[in-house]
């Protein structure tokens, strides 16, 4: 999910642009789309999650303490994007994969310089067409796969919202914490220097964050100062 939400980001921002070089590289990331969406245990793990999370909603129903209409509003996001998954059939990267001028474009990808003027005439004079025939293009190329891009958005939003962000500090850039025999699905660390990022390793047994410090070319180098940043365990 983290994936998808990465590409689809990608791939609308370079849509959203009249510029041919990014279109292209909207194009790009579109075989990575339709890739992932030919995944068929992909759909039924979204439904599983989606069961789940309706079901720990329906619990909140009968609570004093929850806004009811904000909780209904979320239980028919969640009806009507598991419905659009559902409802789907077929490989929903079918007109990608069909396409006898995308899979041109895909086999000359790898190759350096492969998508010149002189290797592929009708790409180049494509990428010279308006561009709102280019996006045109596209979008019908990605629509198939916007059910996917909703669920993913959904699910995720969800999950990122069932965690409560805490202080803590990494003593000489690393920290580590016991699950506490809990099962978290996703981990969040925001930390307001740009400059550090951070390693993560988890098990069931100890989570473990090590900060380092991206100096451009160079190898980064671990921080051995103490770094304070808040931690989310995301368990819906």
């Amino acid at each position: 999910m983290l994936r998808l939400e990465y590409l689809f980001a990608r791939f609308n921002h370079f849509t959203r642009s009249d510029d041919p070089e990014l279109h292209h590289n909207a194009i790009s990331i579109l075989f990575d789309l339709g890739d992932i969406g030919a995944r068929g245990d992909i759909k039924s793990l979204l439904l599983k999650e989606f069961e789940r999370q309706k079901y720990a909603l329906n619990g909140l129903k009968s609570s004093q303490k929850v806004d009811q209409e904000a909780l209904a509003q979320t239980l028919s996001e969640i009806d009507s994007v598991a419905s659009s998954i559902n409802q789907s059939t077929g490989r929903p990267n079918s007109v990608i994969t069909d396409s006898e001028w995308l899979n041109a474009i895909r086999t000359r990808l790898n190759i350096p310089g492969g998508t010149s003027p002189i290797d592929l005439p009708s790409y180049h004079a494509w990428k010279n067409s308006p561009s709102t025939e280019r996006r045109k293009l596209l979008e019908n190329y990605v629509h198939p796969l916007l059910p996917w891009q909703d669920a993913c958005q959904l699910f995720l939003r969800l999950l990122r919202q069932s965690g409560e962000a805490k202080d803590v500090l990494a003593h000489n850039g690393a920290f580590q914490q016991a699950p506490s025999g809990k099962v978290y699905q996703l981990m969040r660390i925001m930390v307001e220097d740009d400059s550090l990022y951070s390693e993560i390793s988890a098990n069931k047994y100890l989570l473990s964050v090590r900060f380092l410090k991206a100096e451009q070319d160079k190898k980064a180098q671990p921080i051995n100062a103490d770094v304070p940043f808040k931690l989310t365990l995301c368990q819906f």
